[in-house]
């Protein structure tokens, strides 16, 4: 628990609206890609935009809220009322924007609104987070990754401006949009967070100073070379593939070697992060199958630090207000819940993988996605919960 300030955590309620809002999206992902199945087509930039707007920007941007003033020290003061800004920009602009790119309609006000939550959102924790010095790498990996999301949301925004006319278009935009978020916004930021939570969660040892501080100045140095394509990805894909190396390294010879079905989310992810990052190297050509990996990359993560976080969250307010009846972190979504979570979200990659090589199981996998989404939003929803039933 080195350098946690866990007195410091804003209100539940903040941190389960974003967590609860992501596995909502992420249901609605999985009957997206049911009727993908049906469809036999492919609609790439909604479906994309579902798990990296929907799905993981919300998920990180409620767990930022929770680690600013707990491992940052950066405390946003009276934070509802500028909380409920950001998810009302995010809430309104992210359907809208999906919506745009199936349709064609209301792409503009969509990625407008969108653009101007995060933006507020970034400016608002880069705010507090800049006036504090980085002792740790998960606080200096903070501030590079929100960097990073601000600079890639805004070509993301460009290229919709481009493509109304508005801002002259240039071809490698798209390039530069999608992989400053995935690699310099979602990869960084759970690289970051990781470097302190996989040490702390698991009673492993800690990754190396001097790798973990200087990551982000690496992830800034490689990223730049990626948007030329082929070989010139090979360094940020080295970078990835190390620290995932690292990171699996430790959980295997974790010191706490309990039955925890949260480690093998851990351990689903970095794989499929490997397995992403020799993609990328040759993404012309397989770009559907790095995409999907690093999906199951984040999405595994995430899916595995939910499982921690809200149990720990509702234990701990609970227990700080004083009140009765406290529940166990394990009854707040019990381990059995957590297992058949994991295993159906492991069968999805699984068949799904199957698939891009076979050619059919789409509609199952789908099918299998559709129960795993919604068993994630039915824990998350009944463990945040039982907080607010026994309220005082």
């Amino acid at each position: 628990m080195t350098g946690l300030s866990i007195l410091q955590a804003p209100p539940f309620i903040i941190v389960f609206s974003y967590f609860l809002t992501a596995t909502l999206f992420g249901f609605l992902l999985s009957i997206f890609e049911i009727y993908m199945a049906f469809k036999h087509t492919l609609f790439l930039p909604t479906i994309v935009h579902l798990y990296t707007l929907g799905f993981a920007l919300f998920t990180m941007f409620g767990a930022l809220f929770q680690m600013l003033p707990v491992v940052a020290g950066a405390v946003i003061k009276n934070p509802k009322p500028k909380v409920a800004l950001s998810y009302a920009l995010l809430i309104t602009g992210i359907p809208t924007l999906l919506y745009g790119f199936y349709t064609g309609r209301f792409l503009l006000l969509g990625s407008f609104i969108t653009y101007t939550g995060i933006l507020y959102t970034s400016l608002l924790m880069l705010y507090h987070l800049l006036g504090i010095k980085s002792f740790t790498p998960t606080s200096r990996g903070m501030k590079f990754s929100l960097v990073f999301l601000l600079l890639g949301a805004t070509a993301g925004f460009y290229r919709v401006l481009s493509y109304y006319g508005y801002l002259p278009a240039f071809e490698e935009n798209l390039i530069i949009h999608y992989s400053i978020l995935l690699f310099g916004w979602i990869g960084l930021l759970i690289a970051s967070v990781s470097f302190q939570v996989v040490e702390m969660f698991f009673i492993t040892e800690s990754y190396g100073k001097r790798f973990s501080m200087n990551y982000p100045i690496m992830v800034l140095l490689f990223l730049p070379l990626s948007f030329l394509g082929g070989f010139f990805s090979l360094p940020l894909s080295l970078l990835f593939i190390i620290y995932s190396l690292m990171t699996l390294k430790r959980l295997i010879r974790r010191g706490r070697k309990m039955e925890d079905y949260t480690l093998y989310f851990w351990y689903l992810g970095q794989i499929s992060l490997i397995f992403s990052a020799i993609l990328l190297v040759f993404k012309e050509r397989f770009l559907i199958q790095f995409l999907f990996f690093y999906a199951v990359f984040f999405t595994s993560i995430i899916m595995g630090m939910m499982y921690r976080i809200i149990p720990f969250l509702v234990w701990f307010h609970m227990s700080n207000e004083g009140r009765a009846n406290i529940p166990l972190m394990s009854e707040v979504i019990p381990p059995e819940r957590i297992k058949l979570s994991f295993y159906l979200h492991l069968a999805w990659v699984v068949l799904t993988s199957i698939a891009y090589v076979l050619g059919d199981f789409y509609v199952v996998a789908s099918f299998i996605h559709f129960i795993s989404s919604f068993l994630l939003l039915y824990n998350i929803y009944t463990g945040g919960i039982l907080y607010f039933k026994t309220q005082p």
